[in-house]
């Protein structure tokens, strides 16, 4: 006898629907070795930036030295708090990124490793710094991949102002930025009614001399500028172009803020005697370099938003106007 059993409850048979549910639900694999790879790989990273850090040990203590001794670059020390606050910037004015660990991070920073070494050999020593930029890089994109790296990029660029200028550069530009000091200068206090003459790079005040010294060639300046004026467009909302034609701007306005504290100073011995000009007039104008020429930044800022502006076209249910100018 062949007996017919009923058929299973259709609650107990899955549908194609609980089906995929099911296979959602169901785990990839077990959640401790999951746990293990995440914080093994975790453990991997630290222990990479403990080494890397010790290995250019030497090169930072390096800076640090050159931003104590020489003013062209005091400003290094402010370079990373600045970079801290662009990153965080950075990191909530948008989406977070999907974070998706590259293994060509390995293999980039294998590449600069080797590169750096080349270069310790032939005794680069600027350039062997150097690549601890493209070596934060590429700990970036081990850590979260190329979406992360298109989100930091900005940051781990801004980092260059660590670097002083090569030597080779340095003494390239320092001579040219001297006489343009000197001679702006001179051009602009005869302007102003007060004569003067030059005799090389001093500034003859009467019978007092006023030398434009090396120290004096703008270039501390120029440096200290660019680097506040990154930091400006990367954490200041601003239209494309605008970013370009600012980022394009800070040379000359370095020049003409150096000139006007040169001509400052010329006046001081004029007027007070090259004791006061020698040792309060030059300093205190030193000081007030950087805050003249973030002013003269801002003014640029208000004079493109002014002669500059954006058409924007109205919808046709709107008959008060046809066109809205909009500031940019």
């Amino acid at each position: 006898m062949i007996e017919t059993l009923p058929p299973a409850p259709t609650d107990s048979q899955p549908d194609a629907e609980n089906a995929d549910d099911a296979s959602t639900l169901k785990p990839d694999g077990p959640p401790s070795r999951k746990w293990g790879f995440l914080s093994g790989r975790l453990v991997a990273l630290a222990v990479v930036a403990v080494v890397l850090g010790w290995s250019y040990a030497p090169n930072l203590r390096g800076l640090v030295t050159i931003w104590n001794r020489d003013p062209n670059y005091s400003h290094g020390f402010l370079v990373l708090p600045v970079a801290l606050i662009i990153l965080w910037r950075r990191w909530t004015d948008a989406e977070i990124p999907a974070i998706k660990p590259s293994w060509l991070g390995w293999v980039a920073l294998v590449a600069v490793l080797v590169l750096r070494a080349i270069l310790y050999e032939r005794g680069s020593e600027w350039s062997e710094t150097a690549t601890l930029l493209p070596v934060v890089a590429c700990l970036t994109l081990m850590i979260g991949g190329w979406p992360l790296l298109r989100r930091v990029w900005p940051v781990v660029a801004f980092l260059v102002f660590l670097l002083p200028l090569p030597t080779s550069i340095n003494d390239i530009l320092s001579q040219p930025l001297q006489r343009l000091a000197t001679v702006g200068s001179s051009a602009l206090l005869r302007i102003t009614g007060l004569w003067v003459v030059t005799e090389g790079n001093v500034l003859v005040v009467g019978a007092e001399p006023l030398e434009v010294a090396t120290a004096c060639n703008g270039l501390s300046m120029l440096m200290c500028l660019a680097a506040t004026v990154s930091a400006m467009t990367m954490l200041v909302t601003m239209a494309p172009w605008k970013r370009v034609v600012v980022l394009a701007s800070f040379v000359p306005i370095a020049l003409v803020s150096n000139i006007l504290r040169i001509s400052a100073t010329a006046w001081c011995y004029h007027l007070f005697g090259a004791a006061v000009g020698g040792h309060i007039a030059h300093d205190a104008a030193g000081w007030l370099m950087m805050p003249m020429a973030l002013v003269l930044v801002v003014l640029e800022l208000v004079l493109l938003s002014w002669l500059i502006t954006t058409v924007e076209e109205i919808p046709a249910a709107r008959p008060d106007h046809l066109l809205r100018r909009r500031p940019t």
